[in-house]
């Protein structure tokens, strides 16, 4: 019987939450890239920063300045951590691409084993220490909604039973339980992905496109703004 689901869960299911999850993704892209030329347009204004969205696009991939600031260091870390695992493991492990070998006739580079054991380790350790941070910070935890404590949780799920599928020996459940239950949560996660936070691990760069391209003030908004202030004089 675990035959049948598992079977159904690596071929039908699979390329079902892909198909949703490009679909949802789709739709967040036409509708920035709409509001990015809507925005540019209402402002009149063609002088276009592509050099300094492109540089914060790249602050995004490689968040040093982040990563260097006092506050909440160690924090912006765990979270850095994280998201490199939640990337880098499910689209680079060696079973992975595998499976889209065997499903869509595509493969690519995959990490070492070892590498990839220690990530998916790390990012678990992450993700508890995503939750711990936020439960301790008062800010954070008065902003948090139910998805801010759900996610990390749903996202380590895979991790762990991922673990436990490469290494049978670690867990003491069945294997094709594990395996069953690995598949499916990975498959929550990706169906999720265009309806929750995840959505900006995988459109990070047009995010921070539309950011920089979007927030633009229409043409004479500086001299309505001094007017508005009786400071037709000053800079604004």
């Amino acid at each position: 019987m675990l035959e049948y689901w598992i079977a159904l869960a690596r071929g039908p299911l699979l390329l079902f939450v892909l198909f949703a999850m490009a679909l949802g993704l789709l739709r967040h892209v036409l509708l920035q890239v709409w509001e990015i030329f809507w925005a540019l347009r209402r402002a009149g204004d063609q002088v276009v920063p592509w050099g300094l969205a492109l540089r914060r696009n790249l602050e995004w991939l490689l968040p040093w300045r982040y990563l260097q600031r006092k506050e909440r260091r160690l924090y912006n870390f765990t979270s850095f951590i994280f998201h490199v695992g939640v990337i880098a493991v499910p689209v680079f492990l060696a079973g992975h691409v595998a499976i889209w070998q065997q499903e869509l006739g595509i493969s690519w580079w995959s990490l070492p084993g070892t590498v990839a054991d220690w990530l998916a380790v790390a990012t678990v350790v992450a993700a508890g220490g995503l939750l711990l941070g936020r439960m301790l910070n008062q800010a954070s935890r008065v902003i948090s909604k139910p998805q801010d404590w759900l996610l990390p949780v749903l996202c380590a799920a895979p991790f762990v039973t991922g673990l436990w599928v490469a290494h049978p020996g670690w867990s003491p459940f069945d294997a094709q339980a594990v395996y069953l239950v690995h598949l499916l949560s990975a498959e929550l996660l990706i169906l999720l992905v265009p309806f929750s936070k995840l959505v900006h691990m995988v459109l990070f760069w047009i995010s921070q496109t539309s950011s920089e391209l979007g927030w633009r003030f229409p043409s004479g908004s500086g001299e309505r703004v001094r007017l508005s202030l009786g400071k037709e004089s000053e800079g604004v």
